[in-house]
């Protein structure tokens, strides 16, 4: 019985042995990298960036060259209010009146608490509203 149990006690070491060195060799997915959004303040400054850029382009008179900033803009930050504004304000510019009215009231809905940005969507409204019915 010595030889039979000392037989088996060293069978059961070698598969321990060998259960623990597969089991360190055994390689794991890595875990999924999840990005958070950036936080708002970093949001709220790429958008001032566009916004400003936008205003700049007005001034020189690119139009369709601000539109396209602004529009750019709002792929990266979709629920900013002011950019929402600032290009139903080009597009007035740009006796694009439908689409005027049609961003200005996106804008409101997204303005919440920002009775500025509201303001000067009423005002593109209305005046988009004055020059279709002028045509």
């Amino acid at each position: 019985m010595g030889n039979a149990m000392r037989t088996t006690c060293k069978l059961l070491s070698l598969y321990l042995f060998i259960i623990l060195f597969f089991q360190g060799c055994a390689t794991y997915p890595p875990p999924p990298v999840h990005y958070p959004p950036p936080p708002p303040e970093q949001t709220d400054t790429i958008s001032a960036n566009f916004s400003r850029q936008a205003a700049t382009q007005v001034r020189q008179g690119r139009l369709d060259l601000a539109a396209a900033t602004l529009e750019r803009g709002l792929r990266i930050a979709p629920k900013d209010a002011m950019l929402w504004s600032q290009l139903a304000e080009v597009k007035l510019k740009q006796h694009q009146y439908q689409q005027a009215r049609s961003l200005a009231e996106k804008s409101n809905s997204l303005a919440g608490s920002y009775p500025g940005i509201v303001e000067k969507n009423e005002q593109i409204i209305e005046e988009a509203l004055l020059q279709a019915a002028d045509r």
